[in-house]
Order: structure tokens, then C-alpha cells, then sequence
């Protein structure tokens, strides 16, 4: 046993390989938010999807290529590349359970990921998860599955958000972007000028066939003012409803020069710290 590894001694994310969960329950509430929550959000070089739609997901990931099973929180905020004019979803917070599924997404994918405290349960047709931070329980989403949605225009409003948008190189894909600066390049840096600039990469998302038909349900989002994890940026305004899925899904660890648009530092610069804390209290 010793701390150093061979390539073939580490999980296929750290090779570059598929990030793949493989058995999955992923609710995922759809509702609308303001324009402007949404402007003030995305950081450069993605723009406003035509509707403000937002997803506040729960993720209970059963088994990963990666680690243990874990759960997950995360926002997903609705938008569009401003070169190749995708839209796709961007991902500004998402807190974890465990410490491998939070450090591979951060220092390999560039996820804002945050360790905190995850509780889910399902009774009947009714599920409920919440996290929690510094003593702050910030997200709370909850659905009513096997029904009839908030807004009977739910399937309709998210149609083209979840088409496959390159059918021809990425089939069956959806996009999440993201954004790769690791702090150790610029943070040691008077001028964030002289340091590599940040890309905005495009992750392609795939889906395992899954036997299980998704449940859709009415879905409700509840969040909780927290300066560490402010959430509640990005209000509620109207519900569409709620989709629990059952497939599993990958994460393409193959990075092509396409997939990557560089962005001013400068200008990225205030988005840099989504996935930090903001000073302690006194």
C-alpha cells in the first residue's frame, strides 16, 4: 500500500474516461424564475435560454465508476452558448454527501461541488430531500409523483432543453456547461491577466436505457437565505412540475478542442468563486 498510483490504480475520470452512474433516481423540478436572476447568474459567454428556466435536482446516485453511492443537490440553470447557440444548462452550485464525488468534480470537471448534509425520503408517491450548510437547511424540494404537473405545459416548456442538439456527433446527448479554472493558476496573481485564460467546456451528457418509466408529479422548491450557499438567487415564480428518472447517465471525459471556448479572466472573475464559502462570521 502506498500513496502513489499508477494510472491503472484510479477510477476512469482521473484517465479521462466516462464519469458513469450507472443506477440512479434523479428528481428534477422544473419552475420559472425571473430574467434578471438569471442574467445576473450565468457568467460570461453563455446568454439567457428564452424562457428563465431553472431545475433544483436531487440526485441519489446508487452506483458510481468512481466511489461509494452518494446523494447530491444541485441547480441547474437554463441557457445558451453565445458561439455555437446550444442550449444546454449551467451549473452553479451543487452540494454532495461524500468527499470523492465533491473533489472529482471539482479539480477534474470544474463543478462548484460543496460537501454538506443530504437527507432524502420517499413514502408513496411523495418525495422529499433538503440540504444543509453551517447549520442553514437552504434547499428543500419536494414532489408529488404519478400524476398530473404543476403546469400542464411542462413537457412542452422543456422540449427543446432536453432534444439532443448535435444528433450527428453526440447522439442521444444533452449539454451541461461548465467552466475550467482551477485557483491554483491565477489566485497567486496580481494580475489575473498574465494567467491561462478560463474555458467554457461543454459536457456531453448521456443516458443508460433504463426499464423504468419516468414519474412526473407535482413539484414544490422551498429555499433558505444562506450567504455561504445563496440559493434562494434564484427565486420561484412558477412551478412547471416534476420528473423523477431512473436511468443511469454518463459524463463524456473526452475533452475536444471544440467542446472548449476560452473567456476573458477579467471578466469571469467575480463567477470564479461560486464553489467557496464567504468569510466566516465574526
Amino acid at each position: 500500500m502506498d500513496f502513489k498510483r499508477t494510472r491503472a490504480e484510479v477510477c476512469e475520470t482521473l484517465n479521462g474516461g466516462l464519469t458513469d452512474f450507472m443506477e440512479a433516481d434523479i428528481l428534477s423540478v422544473f419552475y420559472e424564475t425571473t430574467p434578471e436572476a438569471v442574467k445576473a447568474i450565468l457568467p460570461p459567454g453563455l446568454l439567457p435560454y428564452k424562457r428563465p428556466i431553472i431545475v433544483a435536482g436531487f440526485n441519489d446516485f446508487k452506483r458510481v465508476n468512481f466511489e461509494e453511492p452518494y446523494l447530491e443537490a444541485a441547480l441547474y440553470v437554463s441557457c445558451v452558448h453565445e458561439k455555437t447557440g446550444r442550449p444546454g444548462f449551467f451549473v452553479p452550485a451543487m452540494t454532495l454527501d461524500r468527499d470523492m464525488g465533491t473533489i472529482l468534480g471539482r479539480e477534474v470537471g470544474g463543478y462548484p461541488k460543496k460537501v454538506g448534509e443530504l437527507r432524502c425520503k420517499r413514502e408513496g408517491s411523495h418525495f422529499e430531500g433538503s440540504a444543509a450548510r453551517h447549520g442553514i437547511q437552504y434547499f428543500t424540494v419536494k414532489a408529488e409523483l404519478g400524476g398530473k404537473p404543476n403546469d400542464p405545459g411542462l413537457m412542452a416548456a422543456i422540449a427543446e432543453l432536453m432534444t439532443p442538439p448535435d444528433p450527428e456527433n453526440h447522439p442521444g446527448c444533452t449539454i451541461i456547461y461548465n467552466y475550467l479554472w482551477p485557483a491554483c493558476t491565477w489566485v497567486h496573481l496580481k494580475d489575473v491577466r498574465q494567467a491561462p485564460k478560463p474555458i467554457l467546456y461543454t459536457v456531453w451528457k448521456s443516458k443508460h436505457p433504463c426499464n423504468v418509466p419516468p414519474e412526473v408529479g407535482t413539484g414544490e422548491v422551498l429555499y433558505q437565505p444562506s450567504k455561504h450557499d445563496p440559493w434562494c438567487a434564484l427565486p420561484v415564480e412558477h412551478t412547471l412540475g416534476a420528473i423523477m428518472t431512473h436511468n443511469g447517465i454518463g459524463l463524456s471525459g473526452t475533452r475536444e478542442p471544440a467542446d472548449e471556448y476560452p473567456i476573458d479572466p477579467e471578466a469571469y472573475l467575480p463567477y470564479a468563486f461560486y464553489g467557496f464559502d464567504a468569510l466566516l462570521d465574526d
